[in-house]
């Protein structure tokens, strides 16, 4: 695949890997990095030696806490940043991929942060949370994209997952996020590769640099594309209405955007002879006046090509510069309901049972109270036990009295062995001494 700029591709996170998978499909050279070695696991088009796992401690995985994946980051900061080094290494430009919504990709910015040192243009791609997924997932895309948005970043593409829903209504569950991945990844190359790619031959070129002024715009960037029948059409006054419709909806990305925001933009139209024949050159103009129309006076970059032998008229359109799009403001709306309720659920004390009426309630009969045999008990000797410990022919320790010891000397034993108090281990090997010989 030949390219107008050389994307370094690095996925954080599940779903910021699995985009990174689907760009190494397309050629693309492709890393990613996630504290969970499950979801490394099953990137099958990039290269092991390219899979950096980074767990914090013994963990896997963040469990959508932006805190641990940060710490997690830090822990293997050396590790990850040499690896990123050798990567990067004769790229034009970096685009890191992410799911906003978790704890590891939410951290972005963090990554973004790092990235600075190898003084290469830095591109977001990010997806952000369905309206019916938690609040927790809403607030951490709302965080990563404050963050994102006026820092490190040349731009930022929102990919909205509510789109993706309607765009693979049918999909099946295996399907559904390969084909959406598939789908982004795909635009965007479009718009990366070279006419030649497509045999053209070109009448207004949009060349490498005006495609890298837009992309790296800062701010928001939009881009989509269409392609209709060739018989659909009489010329490409026609395409006008398709050209909004694109702007409107943003294919996949999120939506809602003021477009008088925008400070520059392109347009690429690949249409057959017999189409471009029939068109008045003052297409051009009425173009140009309705893309000043919707962005208030951006500049925009034209490009028009001849198709040899083509059925079809393909149009392809970015935006660049955009401020936060409508979608996002009411993902915060939602956000803010949902995550209040949520952190009263977190703060209320736990209920317990009331369990007086079990109070009266004996359940167990009136025997000899167990004796608790352990290492801290000690024991106190009566004095019959006393008594009857001293009694007796001989002693496994003590001298007897015929050994030189009068009666007295017996009984002042007895009254010194006398409520003594004993540890366990000592009263069984008091007991074993005095206890008779044979």
């Amino acid at each position: 695949m030949t390219t107008r700029l050389k994307f370094a591709i690095i996925g954080l996170g599940q779903c910021g890997g699995n985009l990174a998978n689907s760009f190494a499909k397309y050629g693309y050279p492709s890393m990613a990095v996630n504290t969970s070695i499950l979801d490394l696991k099953d990137l099958a088009n990039i290269p092991e030696n390219r899979k950096i796992h980074a767990p914090l401690n013994d963990t896997d995985g963040a469990g959508k806490d932006p805190r641990i994946g940060e710490k997690a980051i830090f822990s293997h900061l050396p590790n990850i940043l040499s690896g990123i080094q050798q990567f990067v290494s004769g790229a034009d430009a970096i685009l890191v991929t992410a799911g906003l919504g978790g704890g590891t990709g939410s951290n972005i910015a963090l990554l973004g942060n790092m990235l600075k040192r190898f003084n290469l243009p830095i591109v977001a791609l990010v997806t952000i949370p369905t309206n019916d997924e938690s609040a927790l997932s809403k607030v951490n895309a709302l965080r990563a994209i404050n963050r994102i948005v006026g820092e490190n970043f040349d731009s930022c593409i929102i990919v909205d997952n509510n789109k993706i829903l309607q765009q693979f209504p049918d999909s099946s569950l295996s399907a559904f996020y390969p084909q959406a991945n598939d789908y982004v990844v795909k635009t965007f190359t479009n718009f990366n590769s070279l006419s030649t790619e497509f045999s053209a031959k070109s009448l207004i070129s949009f060349d490498n640099e005006d495609f890298r002024k837009v992309l790296l715009s800062k701010g928001i960037l939009i881009f989509g594309e269409t392609e209709l029948a060739a018989t659909q059409i009489n010329t490409l006054d026609d395409i006008l209405p398709r050209l909004k419709e694109i702007w409107q909806t943003s294919g996949l990305m999120a939506e809602g955007f003021n477009f008088a925001t925008a400070a520059s933009g392109a347009i690429s139209i690949y249409a057959p002879a017999a189409i471009l024949q029939k068109t008045s050159s003052r297409f051009l103009n009425a173009l140009g006046e309705e893309f000043k129309a919707l962005t208030n006076g951006a500049t925009c970059y034209f490009g028009l090509y001849e198709v040899p032998n083509s059925t079809t008229i393909k149009i392809s359109t970015m935006l660049g510069r955009l401020t936060i799009p409508v979608r996002l403001q009411e993902m915060l709306i939602e956000a803010s309901s949902e995550g209040k309720n949520l952190t009263q659920k977190l703060a209320q004390e736990l209920p317990t049972l009331d369990i007086s009426a079990l109070d009266d309630m004996e359940l167990f009969s009136n025997g000899p109270a167990p004796v608790a045999h352990t290492s801290s008990d000690t024991h106190v000797m009566s004095r019959d036990a006393v008594s009857n410990a001293t009694t007796g022919s001989s002693y496994a320790n003590e001298p007897s009295p015929s050994q030189g010891h009068s009666n007295n000397a017996g009984k002042d034993t007895d009254l010194d062995l006398e409520n003594r108090s004993y540890s366990l281990e000592e009263y069984v090997k008091l007991k074993k001494s005095k206890s008779p010989a044979g």
